[in-house]
């Protein structure tokens, strides 16, 4: 379990490095296989805040501060409700849903349709979309990304803004998720153990940015979430 544990966040935490997003969903849709949703997620997000401390700096300079605002807003309309599912809902249906918005976000991401309606007046409504399955599911990255993509900004702008996005929403979803109690000394020891792989994970995707950020990340993203996605739904049916 603990070469599994390894694994899975050093390869969430190399896409996130490159991608700007993927890390969360990744580690919680892997933990889901061996704890119980809530306690997925709430490691999942808890490291996640942990791991982007380091992309934030360098996110600083390039991110879209009018997009960013606007996206932050939706995100803080939904977080309620997010930390309300999570601490209420069964523990069977939350690993359903993980499951299910994170294979519908990994399609999504394959099809890489290009929705052009998407424009900067939809912000908080993907704001809201992506805060909410973040908190429910962290799976906010998918549709986060599909909207990000269907913007026309440059490729470093749209990853800094997800960055800064998702670091805002993991340390808000973390308040959430502490003040309910569902961030206990398990979660703190597993993401102690998940932490050095997640750290040297981040480092060598920052790396591969700088030398393929022109690359699309998504096509080797998506079928990874796709099958893990499948994986969760059918263990947990």
């Amino acid at each position: 379990m603990m070469v599994a544990a390894f694994s899975i966040a050093f390869i969430a935490a190399f896409i996130r490095g490159f991608s700007g997003f993927g890390y969360a969903v990744l580690v919680v849709l892997g933990l889901n296989l061996v704890m119980p949703a809530q306690q997925a997620i709430a490691t999942a997000i808890l490291l996640d805040l942990v791991c982007c401390l380091s992309l934030i700096p360098r996110a600083l300079h390039d991110y879209h501060r009018v997009l960013l605002k606007e996206l932050l807003i939706g995100m803080a309309l939904m977080l309620p409700v997010g930390v309300w599912a999570v601490n209420y809902l069964p523990a069977p249906l939350m690993s359903l849903i993980v499951g299910s918005v994170s294979l519908l976000g990994g399609v999504l991401l394959w099809l890489n349709i290009p929705l052009r309606k998407l424009h900067h007046q939809f912000a908080i409504p993907a704001g809201m979309a992506s805060g909410l399955a973040m908190t429910t599911a962290s799976a906010g990255g998918p549709p986060m990304m599909v909207y990000l993509l269907n913007q026309p900004i440059p490729s470093a702008q749209k990853r800094s803004t997800a960055i800064l996005f998702f670091a805002v929403c993991s340390g808000c979803t973390c308040v959430g998720l502490a003040l309910s109690g569902l961030i206990n000394g398990n979660t703190l020891h597993w993401g102690g153990v998940m932490l050095a792989p997640s750290l040297l994970g981040n480092f060598c995707g920052q790396k591969s940015f700088q030398l393929w950020g022109h690359l699309p990340f998504q096509r080797g993203f998506a079928p990874l979430l796709i099958l893990m996605s499948l994986w969760v739904i059918v263990r947990h049916w």
